[in-house]
Order: structure tokens, then sequence, then C-alpha cells
């Protein structure tokens, strides 16, 4: 190949423009484009009303990459004057299929090319064609290319992206097209914008700066909220450059597409640099502090999940916390703590199962009442939540027995886990479904076609060992092969929260993770492993991987947030948060241990690392919206990059489920993970290491740490040949824990 357009016409009939657009506000008046068909370092012209510009073009194939092309295309205003302007390079494509999967990274999956519903937050699924084994699967009024005939078009900005990139797999082709980005230029965050023909045999991918989003743009269920986006002032010789890296990717499956984005979704931005803010330890004692004094009912016996601001914010059984918070308080907690775990247990079995076995999905002063907003008495239960409690409640009853702390796992307990068990059994029997939303009574399906539950089967693999149930194990190996078949093949996993319909999430997505690496454990099938890669590979598209610019006078600029590990909500929810809701993410380190694969752990390593950065503390408030500063020991559930509902940089005053996945994260991700006889380690916890010593028979470590609070680091150390030894569950309960004062270093040694 001579050059770049030989790449991309042969591969792909792809061909590339030069585009400059004049504006009246986020109004697009005219533009004018001219075919990027030079060789590098020669310029073209545009002429664009009075004005005229020159586009110097420069490509470089990475010849040590097959398909690895790097574009940069510097705009220069040669004469005239622009008040409102942007600038911008376009890829036609003109052997287009609507069966081409679109991926804009925790924005859209197959272009969102679902059944949409215009419907007010908090929406669900409410009509009766929408419910019911043939209804299909139903999204808000988010970004999506068009199911039906007319007008086909996603515009973004870069920030409304995990990475500021686009992609997409042609299966007739076996081919897959990806363009990364930086966030920005100096005139702002860059758009990219995906346009469909109305016939669908041709689409055009822009990347254009400034980002201006034509007349409309996305915030809460609404794509038709009016674009406050404008162009940018033009001078003569004023200039902007734009810089995209494409990758042409042979692919035989959707999965090949995704790994191709694993592994390059930092190639543009670079590794993130940690910083280091307050040890995994120290976060804990200020959390369990908290918990202990603001969200311990003593009237009920249970932990609240947040503030109790509102009926939500008091008691639900799982997704946002409930019983899978006094997992990490029976683990690591003081004996209050632990007593009052148990109490939560009394508490849920006593009163807060319904009769199909399913639990109640909340609680408040008394009432027990369901997961539909518009009617609670209704018994919707979202069936995510069981799955969440019957998988959180098997471990922490594994725990129980191990820990030896005088509390026995009663009766009581052990029947309504089996009751919770025999549920899902009773729902994959006749349905051959999990779905997402049922009759917590009758243990009816109402709303089907959802990864909802992608959990469910890790509860059952644990509670068939635990009970000695081979059923349950039948039943969470079918249900976890549906959910690869069915929603991993496709690339989408969705409707995990209860108020998105069934848009894509990242929830759903890391929920099937955890089933397939619990699958693993509990059978040692290898097929779960490569399952696992698949669906973690999905995973990585919804984490932010580089540092957003935040706005300077926001509370997040004020503080120096880093964005990087943070995991976008979903489609509708355009918000990051701190942490996978609501897990710790140690699949990610057992998939790393089976596969050998530094992308899980670098990744666990970004989630993990980054999350005690948004613990408000005595010492670094975080200042709410409303000019309340969150009490210590309060997260907020918003990283808010995007236009979602506080503005970006800013948060709301609320206690939210990231406490309960940062607690998690101290109980379940090792602080330090060292291999002694390769001497390769990885620092998860805010602190440094570097190998001092490395001989036949001792590894030697300098640990440094450089907080201003102490740390307790948890050390999961082992030779390379032991990671193929499945951990399972607990697995730090026994590990060797390292204390070291604030900014002190300490020496540690390991005999191989």
């Amino acid at each position: 190949m001579n050059n770049f357009r030989e790449v991309l016409l042969k591969e792909l009939n792809c061909s590339v423009n030069a585009v400059v657009t004049k504006f009246s506000a986020s109004h697009a008046l005219c533009s004018s484009t001219a075919n990027l068909s030079v060789e590098s370092g020669e310029a073209i012209s545009i002429e664009l009303d009075s004005s005229k510009w020159q586009v110097f073009l420069s490509s470089n194939k990475e010849e040590h990459k097959k398909g690895v092309i790097d574009l940069k295309a510097k705009f220069i205003l040669a004469e005239g004057f622009e008040k409102e302007a942007n600038t911008g390079i376009s890829f036609t494509f003109d052997e287009w299929s609507e069966d081409n999967y679109v991926l804009m990274p925790a924005a859209a999956y197959n272009g969102n090319r679902f059944e949409s519903r215009k419907l007010q937050y908090p929406p669900q699924v409410c009509e009766e064609r929408d419910m019911g084994p043939y209804a299909e699967e139903i999204i808000t009024d988010v970004p999506r290319l068009n199911k039906y005939k007319g007008t086909s078009r996603i515009q973004l900005l870069t920030r409304d992206l995990s990475t500021p990139a686009i992609g997409f797999y042609a299966p007739k082709k076996h081919k897959g097209f990806l363009l990364l980005t930086e966030q920005g230029t100096k005139l702002g965050d860059s758009g990219i914008t995906i346009v469909e023909s109305d016939d669908r045999a041709k689409a055009v991918i822009t990347l254009t700066a400034p980002g201006v989003r034509h007349d409309t743009r996305y915030t809460i269920c609404d794509c038709s909220f009016p674009s406050e986006d404008k162009g940018a002032e033009f001078k003569p010789k004023d200039s902007v450059e734009l810089h995209a890296r494409l990758y042409i990717i042979e692919c035989g499956d959707i999965h090949d597409f995704f790994a191709c984005y694993a592994g390059v979704r930092k190639d543009i931005t670079g590794k993130s640099k940690l910083y280091h803010e307050i040890p995994f330890y120290s976060a804990w004692n200020i959390q369990e502090k908290k918990y202990n004094e603001e969200n311990w009912i003593e009237k009920y016996g249970y932990y609240a999940v947040g503030a109790r601001e509102n009926k939500y914010e008091d008691w639900q059984i799982g997704w946002v916390g409930g019983i899978m918070t006094t997992y990490p308080l029976l683990f690591e907690g003081c004996e209050l703590s632990r007593e009052r775990a148990a109490k939560n247990f009394d508490f849920v079995f006593s009163q807060g199962q319904d009769v199909s076995g399913f639990f109640h999905g909340c609680f408040s002063e008394g009432i027990w009442f369901g997961d539909n907003f518009k009617n609670t008495e209704k018994k919707w239960h979202l069936v995510r939540k069981s799955a969440d409690a019957l998988y959180f409640i098997i471990k922490q009853f594994m725990l129980l027995e191990e820990l030896n702390s005088g509390i026995e796992v009663k009766e009581l307990w052990k029947n309504g886990a089996k009751k919770c068990a025999e549920a899902f059994v009773r729902l994959w029997d006749r349905y051959k479904d999990f779905g997402q939303f049922v009759d917590s009574a009758t243990g009816e399906l109402i709303v089907y076609k959802s990864a909802s539950a992608g959990i469910a089967p890790a509860g059952l693999a644990l509670a068939s060992v635990y009970f000695n149930n081979p059923r349950y194990l039948e039943v969470a190996e079918e249900a976890a092969n549906h959910y690869y078949e069915s929603y991993v093949n496709r690339g989408i996993t969705n409707g995990g929260p209860c108020e998105i319909c069934q848009c894509p999430d990242s929830e759903s997505a890391f929920g099937v993770l955890e089933s397939f690496i619990v699958l693993y454990e509990t059978t040692l099938k290898e097929h779960w492993i490569n399952k696992a890669e698949h669906i973690a590979n999905q995973c990585t598209t919804w984490c932010v991987s580089y540092d957003y610019k935040f706005p300077a006078d926001s509370t997040f600029g004020k503080l120096g947030m880093h964005s990087t590990g943070a995991v976008y909500a979903n489609v509708q929810n355009k918000h990051g948060a701190p942490g996978i809701c609501t897990l710790s993410g140690d699949s990610l380190f057992k998939l790393y241990r089976a596969t050998g694969n530094n992308l899980y752990l670098e990744l666990l390593q970004d989630i993990a690392h980054n999350l005690p950065q948004y613990l408000s503390r005595e010492d670094r408030r975080i200042k709410a919206l409303d000019g309340q500063c969150l009490p210590a020991g309060w997260m907020n559930e918003r990283v808010e990059m995007s236009d979602w509902w506080e503005p970006i940089g800013e948060v709301c005053y609320s206690s939210t489920w990231p406490e309960t996945s940062n607690m998690l994260t101290y109980v379940e991700v090792p602080g330090l993970y060292v291999q002694t006889d390769t001497g390769f380690v990885c620092a998860i916890d805010n602190i440094e290491v570097k190998v001092t010593e490395k001989t036949d028979n001792r590894l030697v470590l300098e640990i440094y740490n450089p907080t201003g609070f102490e740390a307790c680091v948890k050390i999961f150390s082992e030779k390379s040949t032991d990671t193929s030894k499945v951990i399972g569950q607990n697995s730090l309960l026994k590990c060797e824990r390292l204390r070291i004062d604030p900014k002190a270093v300490v020496k540690k040694e390991f005999d191989i």
C-alpha cells in the first residue's frame, strides 16, 4: 500500500474528506468539503463563502502494526474571517450495511438500533406491547441510529465517550474499523458523528473541532434538547489540527473487534498516570465509622443504602447495597459491625422475602414495596436484586464458616437462601430466561429480554456448592450459556439498572463476567475463561481510559480529580461513576491470573486505585452543587463528563452505592500483587513499589506510602506457576498485611 487512501479504499471502500462548516449558534448554515486525495505533506484548498482554507495532511502508516494509520490534518484559515465555524475529517463508507455493528464506547452499542420509547425519568417498560416473550427490547430516547426509515444520525462530543473513539464491525466483510482521537484541541472538546444515508447504503463518520452538535443534543431521556454548542472564531492564519488513529481489523467475529478495542484503547491518549490520594485501609476506616454512625437503623436492624432522603435511599436488597454491603462489614469490620451485619440477615429472612422465594425490592419506614416506580404496590421485582442477594448471601455464609467469629449461619437464613435459589430454578425451568422484572409473589416473568440478572448464575453456582445441589449448577451453566449466546455474542448487555428500560449498560456486563469467573472456579471448564475474556473486553468499553480535563472552575477541576477508571453507567444515564455498580472487580484479577493478560490487571488497577479519590473526608470535603459539602465517608455516584444532570465536574448532595464498591475493593482486591519468581509487581493500592533486589532465592521490594494516611496493604504473592490455581471466595481473608506510616518507606523481602 502506498498511502492511507489505498488501504482504506481497498479494505473498506472508504474515502476521506476535509470539511469546514459555518454555524449560527448550533445551526449549520453551510459547509464545504474537499477530497483528501493528496500525498502526505501537500496542501488542498477549501472555500467557504468568503473564506479560504488550506488543509495540510500527514499520514503515517505504522509498518509494525498492520492496518494502523496515523492521520493528522492541519486546517489554516488563509483568507477571510469566520465568526462561528468548525473543521473536520470525514470518512465515507460506500458499501455500508445496517448489519454493521457500530460502537461508540459507553454511548452506542450496535448503534443503539432498538425500539425506542420517549419516557420521562425514571423510565420503565409500561405498555402491554412491550411485555411478554415476543416483545422487543425497549430503550429510551437516547442517541441512536434509526431502526426504521428516515434520518439516522448520532452526534456526540468526545466527553460522551469512555474513550474518544468510534468504530464498527462489518460481519459481511469480516472487517472492523476503529478511530481513536484525543479529548479535544485548543478549541475545546472534539465531536464525533455518524450519519447513515436514507437507504442505509452509505455512512459518514466525521471527527470535528470544535465539536458542535447540530440544533439539538441529548440530556436525561431526551434527544430533542436544544444544543448550546457553537463554532469557534477563526481569523486569518488561525489554525487547528485534528489527529485520528485508524485501525483496520481482521474480524472473524465480533469478539475479535472488541479484543482489538481493549488492546488499543489507550494508544493515542497514553497510559494514565496513577495519582495517590488515600490508601484503601484508611478509606475503609472512614467508611466503617460512617456506616455505623449514619447508616445503621436500630429500629429495624439493617444498614441503609443511603442517607434515607427518600424511600429508595433506605433499604434495597441488592443493586445499590443492602445485603451486598454486609459482606465487607463481616469480612473486615469490628465486632460491632459484624454483630449488626448479622442482624441484616434476621431482618431480611424474617420479613423481606416474598412467597415465591424472590425478595422484596425495597423497604422504608415499616413498608415493603416493589420496583415499579409508577405503582410501588405492584409486585414488580428487578430480578437482578435477588440475583445480587443470592450471590452475596452465599459468599457471606462461606465467609462466616471460615471466620470462626461466633456468628452462626442460622437455619432461617439457610432456608431463605434455598428458597431464593429454588425461585431462580423455577423461573428458568418455566421460561428459559431470567428476564428483567418478575412478580415477586408468583414468580411470573413480566419483562423479558434483559441481561439484568447476569450475576444469577454466579449465585446459583455458589449455592450448588454450599448446599450440595447439582441442579443449581445445571441451571447456572444453562443460564450463563444463554447470556453468552443471546447477549455477549451480540455485543449487547442490557437492563441491569431498574430505571433504564433495556438500554445497554455496564452493570449487567460486569455481572455476566462475575458469573463466568465463578463458573470456571466451580467447574474448572476452560470454556468459561474464554467466555469471560469476551465479556471482559466488552466491559473495557464502559471504563474511562484517560484523564478528562474537567473545567478548571468545577468542583472536580479544583480537586484535581482523575477520571481514568470511572465506569459509565449506561447509554441513558450519561455519567461515569466511581467503580462498578456494585462490585469490586476482583473477577478481573482472577481473569488475569487465568490468562496472563495484563490488560485485565491494568483495568482493575484503573478502577480500584482511583476509587478512594471520590471519598469525601474531613480534610478534603467534596462540595455538592447546592453548596453543601458531602460529610466524611460519603461518595456520590457521579463522575460528570457529559450532559446528564449536574454540570460537568459537579455532584449532587447524596450518599450512594460507590461506598459499597469502595468497601468491597478493600476486602477483595489485593493492594499489592507480587510474582516472587519473575519479580513482577503491580500496586493497586495508593502506594509506590519498586524492586531493589532480585536473585534466584530472594526478591526485595521498596514500598512507599506517599499519602498523609496510614496504609495497611494487603499483599497477594505467588509464583508465576501458581496462577493456574483457583483462589475462590474470600481469597484475601488470610493474606499478609503490611502497615506503612504516612510518607514512610518499608522494605519487604520474599523468599523464592
